[in-house]
């Protein structure tokens, strides 16, 4: 048979255990004092087309902008992984901003695809405008 251990009687286990992290003493038993304070976490996660109307409408205007200054800084249409981390950008921006994250779906993608589209033709339009006027 195995030998039994012998217990160490001058040891109490339920002692609580105190670290100190730069001058602050800290409880293990309190998780919360060990943790880094965050942000609140991100209450809903929702589709796109059950937002209401006027958290689409910021959603747009953010997506435009982003989409704008794409544009402006490097002068391609973002496909690929420019559009996938501009659109991971845009979501994390928005889940801060209004404490929604957005699940990425299909419909999510056709619809920021459809609006990279439209705004890049606008903004040509309004290129186009400008250089009639200079060269008529």
């Amino acid at each position: 048979m195995a030998k039994k251990k012998k217990r160490k009687h001058g040891i109490k286990p339920d002692l609580p255990i105190i670290i100190d992290y730069g001058g602050d003493l800290v409880s293990v038993y309190d998780p919360v004092s060990v943790m880094p304070y965050s942000e609140p976490p991100i209450t809903e996660r929702t589709r796109y087309k059950k937002l209401n109307a006027e958290q689409k409408a910021a959603f747009k205007s953010m997506f435009v902008s982003a989409v704008t200054s794409y544009w402006n800084a490097n002068r391609l249409i973002p496909f690929g992984e420019d559009m996938a981390d501009i659109r991971k950008w845009m979501l994390e921006a928005f889940a801060e901003e209004y404490g929604i994250l957005m699940k990425e779906d299909s419909e999510l993608k056709n619809y920021l695809m459809t609006l990279v589209i439209s705004t890049l033709n606008k903004l040509l339009k309004a290129e186009k405008k400008i250089q009639e006027k200079e060269n008529p």
